[in-house]
C-alpha cells in the first residue's frame, strides 16, 4: 500500500485555502490552486475529487469541533428548560456564544471561508439548514418554557442577524485581538436583547 504524502496534501491545502479566501468558493479555480502548489490538475485530483471536496476538507476541524460542543450545549439548554429560569437560559446563551467565538478565533481562516466564502458550495447549505434548525430549536424551546405561542419569524430573524454580525467581522478579516474584542461587543449586545425578550415572552398574561 502506497503511503499518502502528508506533505503534499499539506502544499494543496495551503494553496486551496490562499486561492478561496482571495476569490471564494465560486471564483476558485482547481487548475490555479494545482498552480499555487506547483502540481498538475490531475494530482489535485487524485486526492480530492472535487472543489466542493477540497473545499470542505479544509473547514472540516472547525466544524467537526462545532459538532463536538453542540452535544453539551443541548444538554445545557435542556437543563435551563426544566428550571424554567430566564437567568439559567441567558447562562446557556451566553455559554454557546462563548463556543462559537472560541472557534471562530482558534480557526480563523476555517471561520472565514465558512461564514464568508462558501456561496456556491455544499457548506452553504449547510450554514442554511443549521441556521434554520437552530430557529426551529429555539422556537420550541421558547414555547416549552413560556406555555405560549412564540413569533417563529421574528426569532428567525434575529438569529439570522446573530449569525450575519459573526460573518461582518470575519470580512474585515481584523487581527485577532480586534476581532476578539468585536465578538464580545457583540455578545454583549446580543444577551441584552434575549434577557428582554425572554422576560417579555416569558410574563404571565
Amino acid at each position: 500500500m502506497a503511503v499518502k504524502n502528508h506533505l503534499l496534501d499539506d502544499k494543496i491545502i495551503a494553496a486551496a485555502t490562499a486561492e478561496f479566501l482571495e476569490l471564494g468558493f465560486q471564483g476558485a479555480s482547481l487548475r490555479r490552486i494545482a498552480q499555487r502548489a506547483n502540481l498538475s490538475t490531475g494530482a489535485l485530483y487524485t486526492r480530492y475529487k472535487s472543489k466542493d471536496a477540497l473545499f470542505c476538507s479544509i473547514v472540516n476541524d472547525a466544524l467537526s469541533e462545532i459538532s463536538h460542543e453542540f452535544e453539551p450545549l443541548q444538554q445545557c439548554y435542556m437543563d435551563a428548560q426544566k428550571s424554567g429560569s430566564v437567568e439559567a437560559v441567558l447562562e446557556a446563551i451566553q455559554r454557546e456564544e462563548q463556543v462559537y467565538q472560541k472557534i471562530l478565533l482558534k480557526y480563523y481562516d476555517q471561520c472565514v471561508l465558512f461564514f464568508c466564502q462558501s456561496d456556491g458550495s455544499s457548506l452553504q447549505t449547510k450554514l442554511e439548514q443549521f441556521m434554520t434548525y437552530k430557529a426551529k430549536e429555539t422556537v420550541a424551546f421558547l414555547e416549552n418554557l413560556s406555555k405560549k405561542e412564540v413569533n417563529a419569524d421574528g426569532i428567525a430573524m434575529l438569529l439570522s442577524e446573530q449569525f450575519y454580525g459573526y460573518r461582518a467581522i470575519l470580512q474585515k478579516r481584523l487581527s485577532i485581538e480586534k476581532t476578539e474584542s468585536c465578538l464580545k461587543m457583540v455578545e454583549v449586545f446580543h444577551e441584552a436583547g434575549w434577557k428582554e425578550l425572554f422576560q417579555q415572552i416569558t410574563q404571565q398574561p
